[in-house]
């Protein structure tokens, strides 16, 4: 099945908002790596016995596909709890992507009840509802294989 361009927007912003994440971390990649991997445990998005090696985080910057969807989901959430909100397109869709991934099951009123105060709704809803689409388009392929 050929990408769509929803798809590679939210593949290649996995990659980048853990990249920029981690350069505004003080530590070491491997301080880091252990940093993001101990949040995602406390978040409940993996459950891992040890942390991802430090380099992982470089190669995740370069090579987005390779970028764990746990890995993606915490640094959007830890940068958003600090305020962070999206500029681009990319960012919206990559965002709007890993919160409807996290929460499939809600309404995309609820899904926008949840986003913090800085993160302009009427926008939100537009990506979100792309991911909604993105997802259901997804499924109905995977019916027809």
């Amino acid at each position: 099945m050929k990408p769509t361009p929803f798809s590679v927007m939210a593949t290649h912003f996995r990659g980048q908002i853990v990249k920029h994440w981690a350069l505004q971390q003080p530590g070491t990649q491997a301080e880091n790596a252990a940093a993001l991997t101990e949040a995602a445990i406390r978040l409940g998005f993996v459950n891992r016995d040890r942390p991802v090696p430090g380099s992982a985080l470089a190669e995740w910057a370069t090579v987005p596909e390779s970028t764990p969807v746990w890995a993606a989901q915490t640094a959007l959430t830890l940068l958003m709890n600090a305020g962070w909100t999206p500029d681009s397109d990319q960012e919206w869709c990559g965002m709007a992507a890993l919160i409807f991934r996290n929460s499939k099951k809600s309404p995309l009123e609820q899904l926008l009840q949840c986003l913090p105060a800085g993160v302009i709704k009427r926008i939100a809803a537009g990506w979100l509802a792309a991911a909604i689409e993105e997802d259901a388009r997804y499924r109905a392929s995977r019916k027809l294989i």
